[in-house]
Protein backbone atom coordinates (compact mmCIF):
# COMPACT_ATOMS: atom_id res chain seq x y z
CA UNK A 1 0.00 0.00 0.00
CA UNK A 2 2.77 2.78 0.79
CA UNK A 3 4.39 1.70 -2.68
CA UNK A 4 1.04 2.41 -4.23
CA UNK A 5 0.50 5.54 -2.87
CA UNK A 6 4.46 7.13 -3.32
CA UNK A 7 3.34 6.09 -6.89
CA UNK A 8 0.37 8.15 -6.93
CA UNK A 9 1.94 10.69 -5.53
CA UNK A 10 4.45 10.84 -7.64
CA UNK A 11 2.23 10.67 -10.46
CA UNK A 12 -0.26 13.43 -9.25
CA UNK A 13 3.04 16.02 -8.68
CA UNK A 14 4.46 15.30 -13.18
CA UNK A 15 0.28 15.43 -14.33
CA UNK A 16 0.71 18.51 -15.62
CA UNK A 17 3.79 17.43 -17.75
CA UNK A 18 2.20 14.22 -18.45
CA UNK A 19 -1.01 15.74 -19.25
CA UNK A 20 0.89 18.18 -22.06
CA UNK A 21 2.19 15.21 -23.83
CA UNK A 22 0.06 11.89 -23.26
CA UNK A 23 -3.66 14.03 -22.31
CA UNK A 24 -5.03 14.76 -19.64
CA UNK A 25 -7.21 11.35 -19.28
CA UNK A 26 -4.23 9.12 -18.55
CA UNK A 27 -3.68 10.25 -14.55
CA UNK A 28 -7.93 9.71 -13.79
CA UNK A 29 -7.89 6.68 -15.51
CA UNK A 30 -4.43 5.52 -13.29
CA UNK A 31 -6.46 6.47 -10.19
CA UNK A 32 -10.09 4.91 -10.95
CA UNK A 33 -8.12 1.62 -11.54
CA UNK A 34 -6.08 1.55 -8.24
CA UNK A 35 -9.46 2.17 -6.22
CA UNK A 36 -11.97 0.04 -7.91
CA UNK A 37 -14.97 -0.52 -5.06
CA UNK A 38 -15.07 -3.54 -3.43
CA UNK A 39 -18.48 -5.03 -3.56
CA UNK A 40 -20.78 -4.70 -0.17
CA UNK A 41 -21.58 -7.64 1.89
CA UNK A 42 -23.78 -7.77 4.45
CA UNK A 43 -21.02 -7.92 7.13
CA UNK A 44 -20.53 -4.06 6.00
CA UNK A 45 -23.95 -2.82 7.46
CA UNK A 46 -24.37 -1.37 11.49
CA UNK A 47 -28.11 -1.46 12.00
CA UNK A 48 -30.43 -0.59 15.12
CA UNK A 49 -32.23 -3.42 16.77
CA UNK A 50 -34.68 -4.21 19.31
CA UNK A 51 -34.89 -6.43 22.63
CA UNK A 52 -37.75 -8.32 22.99
CA UNK A 53 -38.89 -6.90 19.83
CA UNK A 54 -42.52 -7.58 20.41
CA UNK A 55 -43.05 -6.22 23.92
CA UNK A 56 -45.94 -4.34 25.68
CA UNK A 57 -45.44 -3.25 29.03
CA UNK A 58 -48.05 -5.28 31.75
CA UNK A 59 -50.20 -2.93 33.46
CA UNK A 60 -48.74 -3.91 36.93
CA UNK A 61 -45.11 -4.15 36.29
CA UNK A 62 -43.10 -6.47 38.86
CA UNK A 63 -39.68 -4.58 38.05
CA UNK A 64 -38.00 -1.77 35.84
CA UNK A 65 -36.92 -4.53 33.27
CA UNK A 66 -40.86 -4.82 31.79
CA UNK A 67 -41.23 -1.13 32.06
CA UNK A 68 -40.92 -0.44 28.40
CA UNK A 69 -43.39 -0.86 25.04
CA UNK A 70 -42.50 -1.56 21.32
CA UNK A 71 -44.42 -0.44 18.58
CA UNK A 72 -45.33 -3.77 16.22
CA UNK A 73 -42.94 -4.90 14.07
CA UNK A 74 -44.22 -3.56 10.77
CA UNK A 75 -43.86 0.31 12.42
CA UNK A 76 -40.96 -0.62 13.62
CA UNK A 77 -38.82 -1.54 10.36
CA UNK A 78 -41.10 1.08 8.33
CA UNK A 79 -41.08 4.06 11.01
CA UNK A 80 -38.07 3.54 13.17
CA UNK A 81 -35.77 2.40 10.61
CA UNK A 82 -35.30 -1.52 12.78
CA UNK A 83 -33.78 -4.00 11.00
CA UNK A 84 -32.93 -6.60 13.70
CA UNK A 85 -35.53 -7.98 15.77
CA UNK A 86 -34.99 -10.90 19.00
CA UNK A 87 -38.41 -13.05 19.14
CA UNK A 88 -39.06 -15.20 22.55
CA UNK A 89 -40.99 -18.52 22.03
CA UNK A 90 -42.69 -20.82 24.66
CA UNK A 91 -43.99 -23.70 23.19
CA UNK A 92 -47.86 -24.07 24.08
CA UNK A 93 -49.58 -27.52 24.13
CA UNK A 94 -53.02 -25.63 22.92
CA UNK A 95 -51.70 -23.08 21.05
CA UNK A 96 -48.65 -23.88 19.13
CA UNK A 97 -45.78 -21.62 19.26
CA UNK A 98 -46.51 -18.53 21.51
CA UNK A 99 -44.24 -15.01 22.21
CA UNK A 100 -43.91 -13.43 24.88
CA UNK A 101 -41.23 -12.97 27.49
CA UNK A 102 -42.60 -14.56 30.86
CA UNK A 103 -45.76 -15.32 33.02
CA UNK A 104 -45.47 -11.74 34.71
CA UNK A 105 -44.74 -10.30 31.55
CA UNK A 106 -46.72 -11.52 28.60
CA UNK A 107 -47.45 -8.09 26.84
CA UNK A 108 -46.87 -8.94 23.17
CA UNK A 109 -48.11 -7.06 20.23
CA UNK A 110 -47.64 -10.30 18.11
CA UNK A 111 -48.71 -13.29 20.43
CA UNK A 112 -47.82 -16.35 17.31
CA UNK A 113 -44.66 -16.93 16.37
CA UNK A 114 -46.57 -16.72 13.06
CA UNK A 115 -48.14 -14.03 13.39
CA UNK A 116 -44.91 -12.26 14.02
CA UNK A 117 -43.42 -13.59 11.02
CA UNK A 118 -46.27 -12.70 8.74
CA UNK A 119 -46.25 -9.46 10.23
CA UNK A 120 -42.24 -8.82 8.83
CA UNK A 121 -42.94 -10.16 5.87
CA UNK A 122 -46.10 -8.37 5.07
CA UNK A 123 -43.57 -5.34 5.52
CA UNK A 124 -40.48 -6.77 3.71
CA UNK A 125 -42.54 -7.94 0.81
CA UNK A 126 -43.91 -4.04 0.33
CA UNK A 127 -40.55 -2.58 1.03
CA UNK A 128 -38.12 -5.53 -0.95
CA UNK A 129 -35.65 -2.95 -1.19
CA UNK A 130 -34.13 -2.82 2.13
CA UNK A 131 -31.31 -4.61 3.11
CA UNK A 132 -31.32 -8.19 5.20
CA UNK A 133 -32.83 -8.09 8.25
CA UNK A 134 -31.77 -10.56 11.23
CA UNK A 135 -34.55 -12.34 13.35
CA UNK A 136 -32.90 -13.50 16.44
CA UNK A 137 -35.29 -16.45 18.01
CA UNK A 138 -35.03 -17.26 21.67
CA UNK A 139 -36.60 -20.52 22.40
CA UNK A 140 -37.99 -20.41 26.15
CA UNK A 141 -38.17 -23.17 28.99
CA UNK A 142 -39.04 -22.99 32.64
CA UNK A 143 -36.53 -26.50 32.95
CA UNK A 144 -34.53 -25.78 30.54
CA UNK A 145 -33.46 -21.84 32.03
CA UNK A 146 -33.98 -22.68 35.97
CA UNK A 147 -32.21 -25.85 36.31
CA UNK A 148 -30.22 -26.18 32.78
CA UNK A 149 -32.39 -29.48 31.76
CA UNK A 150 -33.59 -29.86 28.49
CA UNK A 151 -36.05 -33.23 29.12
CA UNK A 152 -39.46 -30.58 28.54
CA UNK A 153 -37.51 -29.08 25.07
CA UNK A 154 -36.85 -32.29 23.67
CA UNK A 155 -40.53 -33.76 24.41
CA UNK A 156 -42.28 -30.78 22.92
CA UNK A 157 -39.40 -30.37 20.01
CA UNK A 158 -40.15 -26.81 20.16
CA UNK A 159 -36.65 -26.34 18.16
CA UNK A 160 -38.09 -28.18 15.31
CA UNK A 161 -41.46 -26.38 15.55
CA UNK A 162 -39.19 -23.39 15.08
CA UNK A 163 -37.88 -24.97 11.94
CA UNK A 164 -41.00 -26.05 10.21
CA UNK A 165 -42.58 -22.90 10.61
CA UNK A 166 -40.02 -20.81 9.55
CA UNK A 167 -40.06 -23.05 6.52
CA UNK A 168 -43.98 -22.55 6.40
CA UNK A 169 -44.45 -18.92 6.89
CA UNK A 170 -41.04 -17.53 5.12
CA UNK A 171 -40.27 -18.29 1.73
CA UNK A 172 -36.88 -20.03 1.11
CA UNK A 173 -35.89 -17.40 -1.34
CA UNK A 174 -36.21 -14.67 0.76
CA UNK A 175 -34.03 -16.68 3.40
CA UNK A 176 -30.29 -16.42 4.01
CA UNK A 177 -29.21 -20.19 5.63
CA UNK A 178 -26.32 -21.66 6.49
CA UNK A 179 -25.67 -23.63 3.57
CA UNK A 180 -25.76 -20.32 1.40
CA UNK A 181 -22.82 -19.02 3.75
CA UNK A 182 -21.03 -22.14 3.40
CA UNK A 183 -21.41 -22.86 -0.39
CA UNK A 184 -18.70 -25.25 -1.25
CA UNK A 185 -16.35 -24.80 1.77
CA UNK A 186 -16.11 -27.60 4.36
CA UNK A 187 -17.79 -25.45 7.23
CA UNK A 188 -19.56 -22.17 8.06
CA UNK A 189 -15.92 -20.28 9.27
CA UNK A 190 -14.34 -21.17 5.58
CA UNK A 191 -16.89 -20.11 3.79
CA UNK A 192 -17.07 -16.55 5.76
CA UNK A 193 -12.98 -16.21 5.72
CA UNK A 194 -12.57 -17.25 2.46
CA UNK A 195 -15.35 -16.36 0.05
CA UNK A 196 -16.93 -13.58 2.44
CA UNK A 197 -20.68 -12.96 3.64
CA UNK A 198 -23.19 -12.73 0.96
CA UNK A 199 -23.81 -9.48 -1.44
CA UNK A 200 -25.87 -7.15 -0.17
CA UNK A 201 -27.67 -6.27 -3.33
CA UNK A 202 -28.22 -10.46 -3.99
CA UNK A 203 -29.71 -9.88 -0.03
CA UNK A 204 -32.22 -7.26 -0.43
CA UNK A 205 -35.56 -8.27 0.74
CA UNK A 206 -34.39 -11.34 2.65
CA UNK A 207 -33.99 -12.29 6.45
CA UNK A 208 -31.20 -14.23 8.18
CA UNK A 209 -32.39 -16.23 11.23
CA UNK A 210 -30.55 -16.51 15.18
CA UNK A 211 -30.73 -19.37 17.02
CA UNK A 212 -30.64 -16.89 20.50
CA UNK A 213 -29.51 -19.86 22.66
CA UNK A 214 -26.36 -21.10 24.40
CA UNK A 215 -25.43 -24.36 26.14
CA UNK A 216 -27.53 -27.58 25.74
CA UNK A 217 -30.21 -26.00 23.95
CA UNK A 218 -27.69 -25.17 21.18
CA UNK A 219 -26.17 -28.30 21.74
CA UNK A 220 -29.34 -29.88 20.77
CA UNK A 221 -30.31 -27.75 17.82
CA UNK A 222 -26.93 -28.70 16.39
CA UNK A 223 -26.27 -32.36 16.85
CA UNK A 224 -29.78 -32.80 15.05
CA UNK A 225 -28.73 -30.62 11.94
CA UNK A 226 -24.33 -32.44 11.78
CA UNK A 227 -22.82 -29.59 10.32
CA UNK A 228 -25.85 -27.22 9.80
CA UNK A 229 -27.01 -28.97 6.68
CA UNK A 230 -30.38 -27.80 5.81
CA UNK A 231 -30.73 -25.72 8.80
CA UNK A 232 -32.99 -22.45 8.42
CA UNK A 233 -31.16 -20.90 11.75
CA UNK A 234 -27.16 -19.57 12.80
CA UNK A 235 -26.42 -20.80 15.96
CA UNK A 236 -25.17 -17.94 18.25
CA UNK A 237 -21.82 -18.44 20.36
CA UNK A 238 -20.68 -15.92 22.79
CA UNK A 239 -17.00 -16.87 22.14
CA UNK A 240 -15.12 -19.12 20.26
CA UNK A 241 -13.80 -22.43 21.00
CA UNK A 242 -17.45 -24.25 21.19
CA UNK A 243 -18.09 -25.88 17.73
CA UNK A 244 -14.84 -24.82 15.79
CA UNK A 245 -16.04 -24.02 11.90
CA UNK A 246 -19.83 -22.65 12.56
CA UNK A 247 -19.00 -20.06 15.25
CA UNK A 248 -19.99 -17.12 12.62
CA UNK A 249 -22.50 -14.97 14.28
CA UNK A 250 -22.12 -13.26 18.34
CA UNK A 251 -23.39 -11.96 20.92
CA UNK A 252 -21.65 -9.77 23.09
CA UNK A 253 -24.14 -7.55 25.10
CA UNK A 254 -21.66 -5.06 26.41
CA UNK A 255 -19.69 -2.81 24.08
CA UNK A 256 -17.91 -0.74 27.18
CA UNK A 257 -16.04 -4.09 28.93
CA UNK A 258 -16.40 -6.50 25.57
CA UNK A 259 -15.29 -3.55 22.77
CA UNK A 260 -11.83 -4.80 22.10
CA UNK A 261 -13.36 -8.48 21.53
CA UNK A 262 -16.14 -7.18 19.23
CA UNK A 263 -13.83 -5.36 16.92
CA UNK A 264 -11.53 -8.20 16.94
CA UNK A 265 -14.21 -10.40 15.89
CA UNK A 266 -15.55 -8.00 13.53
CA UNK A 267 -12.38 -7.42 11.39
CA UNK A 268 -11.95 -10.75 11.50
CA UNK A 269 -15.13 -11.28 9.47
CA UNK A 270 -17.42 -12.49 12.07
CA UNK A 271 -21.02 -10.81 12.45
CA UNK A 272 -21.63 -9.59 16.04
CA UNK A 273 -24.74 -8.21 18.04
CA UNK A 274 -24.45 -6.08 21.29
CA UNK A 275 -27.01 -3.66 23.47
CA UNK A 276 -26.86 -0.47 23.92
CA UNK A 277 -29.20 -0.31 27.11
CA UNK A 278 -30.65 -2.87 29.67
CA UNK A 279 -32.78 -2.74 32.64
CA UNK A 280 -33.62 0.39 32.09
CA UNK A 281 -30.43 1.70 33.48
CA UNK A 282 -29.45 3.89 30.52
CA UNK A 283 -32.70 5.14 29.71
CA UNK A 284 -33.32 6.54 33.14
CA UNK A 285 -29.96 8.19 33.27
CA UNK A 286 -30.14 9.66 30.04
CA UNK A 287 -26.53 7.67 29.05
CA UNK A 288 -25.38 6.64 26.07
CA UNK A 289 -22.52 6.02 26.56
CA UNK A 290 -22.85 2.23 26.34
CA UNK A 291 -24.47 3.17 22.71
CA UNK A 292 -21.75 5.01 21.23
CA UNK A 293 -19.37 2.28 22.47
CA UNK A 294 -21.58 -0.42 20.71
CA UNK A 295 -21.09 2.29 17.48
CA UNK A 296 -17.64 2.62 17.92
CA UNK A 297 -16.59 -0.89 18.52
CA UNK A 298 -18.50 -1.56 14.77
CA UNK A 299 -20.95 -3.96 16.52
CA UNK A 300 -23.41 -4.55 13.62
CA UNK A 301 -26.56 -5.01 15.08
CA UNK A 302 -27.01 -2.97 18.42
CA UNK A 303 -30.49 -3.84 20.25
CA UNK A 304 -32.26 -1.16 22.44
CA UNK A 305 -35.64 -1.21 24.37
CA UNK A 306 -35.79 2.57 22.63
CA UNK A 307 -36.21 2.96 19.28
CA UNK A 308 -37.94 5.93 18.78
CA UNK A 309 -38.70 8.84 21.36
CA UNK A 310 -40.97 8.03 25.01
CA UNK A 311 -43.05 10.81 26.40
CA UNK A 312 -41.38 11.93 29.21
CA UNK A 313 -38.23 10.26 28.51
CA UNK A 314 -35.44 12.20 26.86
CA UNK A 315 -33.46 8.68 25.72
CA UNK A 316 -33.88 6.97 23.03
CA UNK A 317 -31.31 5.47 19.72
CA UNK A 318 -31.24 5.91 15.75
CA UNK A 319 -28.06 4.53 13.87
CA UNK A 320 -26.53 8.08 13.29
CA UNK A 321 -26.50 9.74 9.41
CA UNK A 322 -27.74 6.38 9.01
CA UNK A 323 -30.86 5.44 6.03
CA UNK A 324 -31.64 3.96 8.40
CA UNK A 325 -28.35 1.87 8.72
CA UNK A 326 -24.98 3.18 7.94
CA UNK A 327 -21.50 1.48 6.83
CA UNK A 328 -20.17 -0.18 9.58
CA UNK A 329 -17.34 2.03 10.91
CA UNK A 330 -14.51 -0.77 10.90
CA UNK A 331 -15.05 -3.00 8.56
CA UNK A 332 -16.71 -1.39 5.60
CA UNK A 333 -15.00 -0.20 2.57
CA UNK A 334 -14.00 3.81 2.63
CA UNK A 335 -16.25 5.10 0.00
CA UNK A 336 -19.28 3.74 1.15
CA UNK A 337 -22.52 5.33 2.21
CA UNK A 338 -25.82 5.01 3.90
CA UNK A 339 -27.22 5.14 0.87
CA UNK A 340 -25.11 1.90 -0.33
CA UNK A 341 -26.82 0.08 1.88
CA UNK A 342 -30.29 1.22 1.89
CA UNK A 343 -32.36 4.32 2.12
CA UNK A 344 -35.53 4.21 4.41
CA UNK A 345 -37.44 6.47 1.93
CA UNK A 346 -36.43 4.87 -1.36
CA UNK A 347 -36.27 1.11 -0.41
CA UNK A 348 -40.18 0.00 -1.87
Amino acid sequence: MMRVAAVLAAILTLSPMIGGCLGTDLVPSLIDDSTENEPLRINHIQMEGTHNSYHVEPIFSPTREYMYTHQELGVQASEQGVRQFEIDVWWDVREGLRVYHNQYDSGTTCPTFQSCLETLLLWSQENNGHHPIMIWIEPKDWLEQGVEITTTVELTGILQEIEDEISQFWPANLTITPDDVRGDRSNLTEGVLEEGWPLIDESRGKAMFILLATGDMRGLYMDDRPGLVGARMFPMFTSQGQYPGEEVIFSLTDPIGDGGEITRLVEEGFIVRTRADSGGVEPDNNDTSRFEAALASGAHTIATDYPGPVEGMDYWIEIPEGNPSRCNPVIAPVWCTSLDIESLETSV
